[in-house]
């Protein structure tokens, strides 16, 4: 792409409205990144760390910028104040722009109406999401912690403490779910903020996708909506797989709803349950453990 091309789809793009799918690791979230981006009017970019690492990065070389205007350093003439943070708003805009320009692949620019990005960090950073973009739509995907804790575990076990036993995966998860959503509901009174169930969108895709794609700006064709599941399809992500069909070392490891029932130990569920019960029933998930009430949220970030 030429120089003027690339500015003018970076010009383009910053004009669109943007949104955010975020969700703790394993809840599903590459899944509906995968199906979004598979719609030819949607860029949805794959973990960018946009929220957690370039706008961090670029806050800090500017304030640094302006502390030394500030101090006068170097300077022997009249110069310049530094942008605040009140100033950095289109600064952020342009620099994602530029990255979705750098990530467009073979979308045709001028049939984009929105674009996106897909991090489990976003539920962690959902405050920084709304002071840079105040009207990006926000995604929430959220799974049984259980299914979550079980399937994190087996896709992070070599990036864990070795001696981290599951039972105490499956507490720090189940903890961490809870603090989490309840965290994130909080930011995201009067936002443009929509939770969706990984079983619900299992249950009836077609239904629930066509939900989400009106969230975010989208006309609702079946046609292309259906053609978007087709190309998120666990058989075409896994490689031919089928739903079931084991693969400990895939990111799509099984793609499946409740896996948890045949994998985790009576004790490791109570364990799960005692942490997140309020919420599990609340969220329509069935809690098994007698007398698992839940105890108090606190915030333990899980391995990713």
């Amino acid at each position: 792409m030429m120089a003027d091309s690339i500015e003018a789809a970076i010009n383009r793009l910053n004009e669109l409205p943007v949104f955010f799918v975020a969700g703790l690791p394993r809840s599903g979230t590459t899944w509906l990144q995968q199906m979004l981006n598979a719609h030819p009017q949607v860029l949805c970019l794959g973990e960018s760390h946009f929220m957690n690492d370039i706008v961090p990065d670029i806050y800090t070389v500017l304030m640094d910028y302006t502390r030394k205007r500030i101090s006068g350093k170097k300077t022997w003439a009249p110069g310049v104040q530094g942008p605040r943070p009140e100033h950095m708003g289109p600064i952020f805009h342009a620099a994602f722009a530029a990255l979705a320009a750098a990530n467009l692949g073979d979308k045709d620019v001028s049939k984009l109406v929105v674009i996106g990005e897909k991090n489990p960090d976003n539920l962690f950073h959902a405050q920084r999401v709304w002071r840079v973009y105040p009207d990006a739509r926000m995604i929430h995907i959220i799974r049984d912690p259980r299914d979550g804790a079980v399937s994190g575990y087996a896709r992070f076990r070599q990036r864990l403490a070795d001696d981290l036993k599951r039972p105490d995966y499956v507490k720090a998860y189940a903890t961490d779910w809870m603090a989490r959503i309840l965290a994130v509901r909080k930011h995201s009174l009067g936002r443009a903020y929509l939770e969706i169930r990984y079983e619900d969108l299992h249950a009836d895709t077609m239904a629930r996708a066509t939900n989400l794609f009106r969230f975010i700006g989208v006309d609702p064709v079946e046609t292309e909506i259906q053609a978007a599941i087709d190309a998120a399809s666990f058989e075409r992500l896994s490689g031919g797989r089928r739903r079931g069909e084991q693969d400990p070392d895939s990111h799509y490891r099984r793609g499946e709803v409740g896996g948890w029932r045949d994998e985790m130990t009576a004790e490791e569920i109570e364990i799960a349950e005692r942490a997140a019960a309020p919420l599990m029933r609340q969220l329509g998930y069935q809690v098994l453990s007698d007398g698992a009430q839940g105890e108090t949220p606190a915030s333990q970030q899980v391995a990713e």
